[in-house]
């Protein structure tokens, strides 16, 4: 196989299962997403566009044991009736589809500032489901409100989310939590102001169809008391000691253990102490995991067969000498190819471009600008970042949908504010 004709056929591949993607709401076959990305890796690996050993080792293994554990802790608290108890929570302090609308927003936005968004749109996603049942409201609403909610409040720190992680590591910017406070902080709490008004403003009718959830909707309790709080209890634990070593990392403290590491002690614990192992482990929503697989290997089979490449070389210049412009062309850089190769490998791809252009750990403004762009791309499409099709397969195991197309629909206004809102502070912040 000639490179030419490989690097056709992966594109090949990539464009049809990016368009099944699109235009699967539009067919009969309603296929899954994760079916989508393992067909189309599988497609890669038969084809010879990526070898087989070469797609294991794409399989990213400490991301799937972060996701395995999550998903164990996550799973252990929706069958134990933990989740509805909290939605219930959220109910008696709402009191109405707007108060739940906005106090749900608020809280996964600030939970996902410290963890992992994709943890926070794992969790949240059962959470908001019920909720717009209890009050009789759509769904859809809940769901991108959830899936700005923790792209946006992920931004602001480095433990946020995978790629701005990858970022503070990789560009040695010192003590990396004040950097991205410095420059992202204000950008960010505009922002989750702005998309929060304009959201109650686009779903002002359907926030209103309120009927008066009955007493015993309000305050649903644990259908398993004992699984509840095990469940709970390790999930504040996990959550802690996650915290925990992504401050240590980001202050560049030299350990052993890693998120996932972290986290699968947890899931361990929790089956070991849940007495209901088997039923939680065939509970679990395999779906997203092989999602991730299959994501992995097509995005590497685009990069060995030089395809990254040639989208960088078509990336508008970027000068020291003219941050302001650098400044826009990095954030739009980052939402546009977002949407073709996701957040975290658009990240990979455009740090060693910035370092071989001179940018220093001492160009704050940069390295916050690839932060704040690749992140804001996730409210986009669903494409931009994996937490929205977390929350999408999460949902349809729910029963709920949400199409590329409504996501679209809100998310290009609220795309358009965070861009210039992200792009006003950081010119004005040099």
């Amino acid at each position: 196989m000639t490179v030419a004709y490989s690097e056709a056929l992966a594109a090949a591949i990539f464009l049809a299962a990016y368009g099944a993607i699109v235009f699967r709401n539009v067919s009969r076959l309603q296929l899954p997403i994760w079916l989508i990305l393992v067909s189309g890796a599988a497609a890669m690996v038969a084809t010879g566009t990526i070898s087989v050993p070469g797609a294991y080792a794409a399989v990213n293994l400490p991301v799937i044991t972060f996701l395995f554990s999550m998903f164990v802790i996550v799973t252990a608290l929706d069958i134990s009736g933990a989740l509805d108890s909290f939605a219930g929570y959220i109910l008696r302090r709402a009191k109405g589809p707007v108060g739940a609308f906005t106090l749900s927003f608020t809280g996964f936005a600030f939970a996902s500032a410290f963890l992992m968004n994709d943890t926070i749109a794992l969790m949240g996603t059962p959470i908001v489901i019920t909720i717009a049942r209890k009050l009789h409201v759509p769904a859809k609403p809940m769901l991108l409100g959830l899936a700005f909610a923790v792209t946006i409040g992920s931004v602001t720190t480095p433990m946020g989310n995978p790629q701005n992680l990858l970022i503070a590591l990789a560009s040695g910017v010192s003590a990396p939590v004040f950097t991205f406070a410095r420059f992202l902080l204000l950008p960010t709490l505009a922002n989750l102001a702005i998309t929060l008004l304009l959201l109650r403003f686009i779903f002002r009718k359907e926030l209103r169809r309120e009927e008066p959830p009955s007493a015993n909707m309000v305050g649903s309790v644990p259908r398993d008391k004992r699984l509840a709080h095990i469940s709970t209890w390790v999930a504040v634990l996990t959550t802690l000691l996650i915290l925990f070593v992504n401050v240590l990392q980001s202050a560049g403290v030299s350990q052993p253990f890693g998120i996932s590491e972290v986290s699968f002690f947890g899931a361990s614990l929790l089956l070991l102490a849940s007495g209901r192992a088997r039923e939680i482990i065939q509970s679990m929503d395999w779906g997203i995991l092989l999602l991730f697989a299959g994501l992995f290997v097509m995005m590497q089979s685009l990069s060995d067969n030089g395809i990254i490449s040639v989208i960088a070389s078509y990336l508008p210049s970027l000068s020291l000498s003219a941050p302001a412009p650098a400044i826009a062309s990095i954030i739009a850089s980052g939402v546009l190819l977002s949407q073709v190769v996701s957040n975290v490998p658009m990240v990979a791809l455009y740090l060693p471009i910035l370092t071989s252009l001179g940018y220093t750990p001492a160009d704050g403004y940069a390295w916050a600008a690839l932060a704040g762009g690749s992140t804001i791309a996730g409210n986009l499409t669903i494409l931009g970042a994996a937490s929205n099709l977390i929350i999408i397969e999460e949902a349809e195991r729910h029963g709920e949908k949400l199409s590329f197309g409504e996501f679209l629909r809100v998310g290009l206004p609220v795309t358009a504010l965070n861009v210039l809102v992200l792009y006003l502070f950081l010119l004005f912040g040099l």
